[in-house]
């Protein structure tokens, strides 16, 4: 699974691998860009829970 910044190339490296089955939790810091993320996986299917869980200001 790879979540990266809306409108960029998806890079080549994922911020989670997960084997059929689990459940896992993780963290990714990545910029959001006009309100949204991309998140891409890679085989299979998925059930996804994103939440924003804060924001940095200028």
């Amino acid at each position: 699974m790879s979540v990266y910044p809306y409108g960029a190339t998806r890079p080549n490296t994922s911020n989670l691998n997960v084997a059929a089955g689990q459940t896992v939790s993780n963290l990714v810091v990545v910029p959001v860009v006009d309100g949204k993320v991309t998140l891409y996986n890679n085989a299979g299917t998925v059930d996804l829970v994103a939440d924003v869980q804060g924001f940095y200001a200028p």
